[in-house]
């Protein structure tokens, strides 16, 4: 491809032929010597003058590096690399529960790549440690249930000692009692009348006194025996009951409460032993859905290593993704975008999309999401690097679209069909101002100020202040001693200035078809091929 650039250089008075040209004259005579003395005399001032002046500047004439002014279609694109991927996923998560931080290791795993039905198998996990912990709990279940059943054998037989004792063993004492203290009423009604009549035979001298001494400790002893006997049913209707009754409620409370406790203690160890099953149940996964299989192979965010992920031997998480099932009719591409680009990226935004694997395809796409925040950085060497995540959704995707295609993606910031456009290095900034230097057609330089529009990382467009077909000098900051720009009045840099400093590692975007070739920006935009690629000029200054 031909440069657009051209050199124009200060043309230095030439030295007119004598000698060696007019040697063969020599034979003229006279006449001859006459004119080659005259000519010499005439070129050497001349000859005298250019040497003394570039004695004393001390620097050989400059030589101007030129493009055109051109008319011609405008781009601006923001072109990064990104990653294929659903925006629809069915993901496969590890739903059991580790034994240990490094997780539970995968012992079979479908092929990635593999189309699977519903209800298909996709992984096995190690389940061996919980076999042996489901036996274990098994056994501690028995034994729970065992324990909830003497204890609801004791509460039971609490709950017919207290019913027996209300309904029997109080009333049996009861009556006993009360039995005995009529039998004590009667002794002493006996004994009372038996005195009565020996103190009347007593009084006759038909009974010694002894006898009588007998009968009156007999009615003592009867009426003792009556006090003891209601003592002895007062007793037993105010205090024994109540504290018997006491005791036993007690018994009833107290084997409540060891059943309830067991029997919390069994439902606990039916629940663990449920969970166990179900880890065990959750060691085989199946698909839910139909789709083609996507190992979750997400890199580690330090980027230290690049092994997979997932793969057969491999520990994973609890809740960890191990497959996606991804919905081939929602793709989307996820792509960096340098910080110094982010600004040009809005929500809406068309994009267009080329894959490496098919660079064939002309795709296109809608911005959907913008990151708030840098993606965080893989690499200590890399932190000063921010990028932020960038969602486009392709429109219409077709078959044969695999997740995990490398692809790039121009994101269209500006375009317009004719725009008079120069090369960034044709423009300076001077306090907010634009400026840029004309080489005229005579060779002389003029400083003009410019009014720009639109900005990429190869060319601006000018809005006013410079004619399609117009050369104009490239960085002319370059020539300032000799140009008659306007001096620096502030360290403010132009927004032409800020763009191209603000461009990073250059990135290229395969071509998609011929006659619509993209010149590659430094920082990974595309613009429309102008013609002063093809074309060289020369100029020259005196």
């Amino acid at each position: 491809m031909k440069s657009r650039y051209r050199r124009a250089s200060r043309a230095v008075v030439p030295v007119p032929q004598s000698a060696s040209t007019l040697s063969t004259t020599v034979r003229c005579g006279a006449s001859v010597w006459t004119v080659v003395l005259t000519l010499a005399l005439v070129s050497l001032p001349a000859v005298i003058w250019s040497s003394v002046t570039n004695w004393f500047s001390g620097e050989p004439a400059p030589d101007y590096l030129t493009a055109e002014v051109v008319m011609g279609p405008f781009v601006h694109d923001v072109v990064e690399h990104g990653e294929i991927e659903s925006s629809s996923n069915v993901e496969v998560r590890c739903g059991v529960r580790a034994r240990s931080s490094s997780g539970i290791n995968i012992i079979e795993i479908v092929s990635e790549g593999s189309r699977v039905q519903a209800g298909d198998f996709l992984v096995r996990l190690d389940d061996a440690a919980f076999q042996t912990e489901l036996i274990q709990q098994q056994i501690t279940v028995t034994n729970s249930q065992a324990q909830v059943i003497e204890a609801q054998a004791d509460f039971e037989s609490a709950g017919l000692a207290l019913e027996e004792y209300e309904s029997g063993t109080f009333l049996e004492q009861k009556e006993q009692l009360e039995s005995a203290l009529f039998v004590a009423q009667e002794n002493v009604r006996r004994a009372e009348e038996y005195l009565q009549y020996s103190q009347r035979l007593a009084e006759r001298g038909y009974i010694p006194e002894v006898q009588l001494e007998a009968d009156r400790f007999a009615v003592e002893k009867a009426r003792k025996e009556k006090e003891v006997a209601d003592t002895k049913l007062t007793v037993l209707r105010k205090f024994t009951r109540a504290k018997v009754l006491t005791g036993l409620k007690a018994d009833v409370g107290t084997a409540k409460a060891r059943l309830d406790s067991r029997t919390k203690t069994l439902q606990l160890d039916d629940v663990r032993l449920k969970e166990i099953e179900g880890q065990i149940k959750n060691c085989v996964m199946m698909a839910s859905v139909a789709g083609q299989v996507v190992h979750a192979n997400d890199r580690d965010r330090r980027g230290s290593s690049g092994d997979l992920l997932i793969e057969e031997g491999r520990p994973v998480r609890e809740r960890q993704v191990i497959i996606r099932l991804p919905d081939p009719t929602k793709m989307r591409v996820i792509a960096k975008v340098h910080e110094s680009r982010i600004s040009h990226v809005a929500v809406g935004t068309q994009a267009k999309v080329v894959l490496d694997a098919l660079p064939e395809l002309d795709l296109t796409g809608n911005v959907s999401a913008v990151s708030e925040y840098p993606l965080p950085s893989v690499s200590v060497y890399t932190a000063h690097v921010k990028e932020y995540a960038v969602e486009v959704d392709i429109i219409d995707p077709p078959e044969g679209l695999r997740p995990g295609m490398s692809a790039q993606v121009a994101i269209i910031v500006a375009r317009e069909t004719e725009a008079m456009t120069v090369p960034i290095q044709a423009v300076v900034g001077r306090a907010g101002r634009q400026f840029a230097a004309v080489l005229n057609a005579d060779g002389t330089t003029e400083s003009r100020e410019l009014e720009i529009g639109h900005i990429n990382e190869e060319a601006v467009v000018v809005l006013n202040g410079l004619s399609a077909g117009e050369s104009v000098i490239l960085t002319p900051s370059n020539y300032e001693n000799l140009l008659d720009l306007p001096s620096k009045v502030s360290k403010e840099s132009s927004a032409v200035e800020v763009e191209t400093n603000k461009v990073p590692e250059p990135k290229s975007l395969p071509v998609s078809k011929p006659g619509n070739e993209k010149v590659r920006a430094k920082d990974g935009t595309k613009s429309s091929k102008t013609p002063w690629s093809d074309k060289t000029k020369s100029g020259k200054r005196s």
